[in-house]
């Protein structure tokens, strides 16, 4: 018996960027499949939005929809539908399909980082494509944040990458240092903000193992991006909050949780969604720096 049991009612309500051939589990697509095909393909700035590993297509759905209403109901500028112009959801395969035995799919975690990374390379090359694109956002959950970093790796000099919000990101810290293999990526964005929390268990005892079964290059019981203050050593234009007590799920703003709406809020200051969008990456850095200064976020670094 499956887990997955369909979608929050009128989903989607924009865009999917399509990576999974199943709802639950499956394989990778080998290109990306855009949904509606009709729209969003002539757009010239993005935010793209890639859920983490164990999350089949219903419940990345209801994060992503959760995301949207709490942005709604953080901005009182934003109209009914008008975030549906600028965001972009991804859904790739980072979970399986055991139904009963699901407590088992944390034994798919070392092929998920290598799905992971081959899904980054598939969505690059189609933000590539995009005729239009100047400027693409991210904002990655867990092995979510390996999808973003690899594609941003795989992208060319246009489109350019303005913003990166990371929560809970299971992304291994050495490689984001600097000379790091993730360092060029995470250092090509505008600006960064890493969403972390010390209580989320999942990046303190099961990321370090699973990472190490991963394979060559993924480390010997690794930290995780997400668990802690990131170390002055990571490269970027960086910035960081604490979200206090919050759990790895904590993050996308669908739960009832006081953790998942101050994580939500941070991201919505961050990103600076207005009812223009005009140019997120340009307008809002003064008020993203203003945020970081006023939210005691660490001062913003580029090393290297």
């Amino acid at each position: 018996m499956a887990r997955y049991v369909g979608v929050p009612k009128g989903y989607p309500s924009g865009v999917v960027y399509q990576l999974r051939q199943s709802f639950e589990g499956g394989d990778l697509r080998q290109s990306l499949l855009m949904e509606p095909s009709n729209k969003g393909f002539d757009r010239r700035e993005i935010v793209v939005l890639v859920h983490g590993f164990n999350n089949h297509y219903g419940e990345a759905a209801v994060a992503y929809e959760g995301f949207r209403k709490r942005q709604y109901s953080l901005n009182s500028s934003l109209q009914p539908a008008s975030l549906q112009s600028i965001l972009a959801d991804v859904h790739w395969p980072g979970d399986a399909a055991w139904g009963l035995f699901d407590i088992a799919d944390f034994l798919v975690y070392p092929y998920a980082v290598g799905t992971a990374k081959k899904a980054g390379a598939i969505l690059a090359k189609f933000l590539m494509q995009m005729p239009n694109l100047e400027i693409v956002h991210f904002i990655g959950h867990s092995l979510g944040c390996r999808v973003v970093l690899e594609t941003i790796r795989k992208l060319g000099a246009r489109p350019q990458v303005g913003k990166l919000c990371l929560m809970a990101a299971a992304v291994p810290v050495f490689q984001v240092e600097y000379g790091g293999r993730l360092a060029s990526a995470i250092a090509r964005a505008k600006h960064v903000l890493v969403l972390h929390s010390s209580s989320d268990l999942v990046l303190k005892a099961a990321f370090p193992p699973g990472q190490f079964a991963a394979g060559r290059g993924e480390g010997f019981f690794p930290v995780a991006l997400g668990r802690d203050k990131p170390p002055p050593t990571v490269a970027g234009m960086l910035s960081e909050k604490e979200v206090k007590g919050a759990k790895h799920s904590d993050y996308w703003g669908h739960q009832l949780t006081k953790q998942s709406q101050d994580a939500a809020a941070y991201t919505a200051e961050f990103i600076g969604f207005d009812i223009n969008f005009r140019s997120i990456g340009k307008r809002n850095s003064a008020k993203a720096m203003k945020f970081c200064a006023s939210r005691n976020v660490s001062e913003s670094r580029t090393l290297g």
